[in-house]
């Protein structure tokens, strides 16, 4: 994928993502006859909470390791390679979270970070861990994170009332004594089956043009690292192999590096060969923050090729 071509897709996702989110909006605000200022008005308020609580939410459990000697050699990764992508260096956290992942984070106000777990440590290498962290500051650098919060406002508000609609219809419909809590339970299931539907909708097209801007830290780190980008391909692999023996809870709103898969491949590199040679449906992914892991690799072998 050319840079080109990676600016033009994700000009289109982004452009569409929004194009929904408004029609989506101004038929809602049309229904309950409420006017377009109130959406003026109540986003920018809304944002502004969640890009106030956001890191503090994100970060929850992570601990700045700045001033530890343990870490230091992590710290010190990050400084340089934020050094070389000429932007302010990220405070840096280890968290204890039991899979590999790597997660950026913060704002303006608070200060960007980026976060490593510990497992993620103990099974990357020193090169691999280097491009995974070049990736994150690739995240800080583009603003992913302010970017991707204020494209998720609409369908992360809508998500919440349809799932709040769709628990207290249910529970009034086993509760209903009387026609009037029974009707009330079904407009309810109704109304949220209909949000959710909506939000779906929305998410398809944020989630495409979240996979793109993936795809776009991914351009980042190798840029970077040139044909050294290499190790990022293979810090992806070692971490879908740990990942294949690991449950995550999908209710706890996680953001992971690779999605957990059913994979044979104990090997980095078998997995390596399986994901350059595998062809991938452009369905496989719509519904995923990241890229099928097999898109990922080839892109960036893709690039290494290019910078050889």
């Amino acid at each position: 994928m050319r840079v080109k071509s990676l600016w033009i897709k994700m000009a289109v996702a982004g452009l569409l993502a929004v194009l929904a989110e408004f029609a989506v909006t101004y038929v809602l605000l049309s229904l309950l006859s409420l006017p377009l200022w109130l959406l003026a008005v109540g986003l920018p308020v809304f944002w502004l909470v969640q890009w106030l609580a956001s890191p503090y939410l994100i970060s929850r459990g992570a601990v700045e390791v700045t001033n530890d000697p343990t870490y230091g050699e992590l710290a010190r990764m990050v400084k340089e390679i934020s050094e070389a992508s000429h932007i302010r260096p990220p405070r840096v956290y280890v968290t204890d979270d039991p899979f590999p992942n790597a997660f950026a984070f913060g704002n303006l106000l608070s200060g960007r970070g980026v976060a490593v777990t510990r497992p993620l440590l103990e099974i990357l290498n020193r090169d691999e861990l280097y491009a995974v962290l070049a990736h994150e500051v690739g995240h800080a650098r583009h603003f992913d994170m302010e970017i991707m919060l204020a494209l998720g406002l609409i369908p992360s508000a809508l998500g919440s009332i349809g799932g709040f609609l769709l628990y207290t219809g249910q529970a009034l419909l086993w509760a209903a004594l009387d026609e009037t809590a029974l009707f009330l339970g079904l407009a309810m299931l109704a109304v949220g089956l209909a949000l959710t539907a909506t939000t779906i909708f929305i998410q398809i097209f944020v989630l495409w043009f979240n996979r793109l801007r993936e795809s776009y830290a991914d351009m980042h780190a190798a840029r970077l690292l040139g044909p050294n980008a290499v190790n990022l391909a293979r810090a992806l692999a070692k971490i879908q192999i740990y990942m294949s023996n690991v449950r995550v809870d999908p209710f706890k709103g996680i953001v992971l590096t690779v999605p957990p898969m059913r994979i044979k491949e104990s090997n980095p590199d078998e997995l390596l060969a399986k994901w350059i040679k595998e062809g991938v449906s452009p369905l496989a992914d719509i519904m995923s923050t990241h890229p099928h892991p097999a898109k990922r690799v080839k892109a960036i072998l893709s690039w290494v090729k290019s910078s050889q």
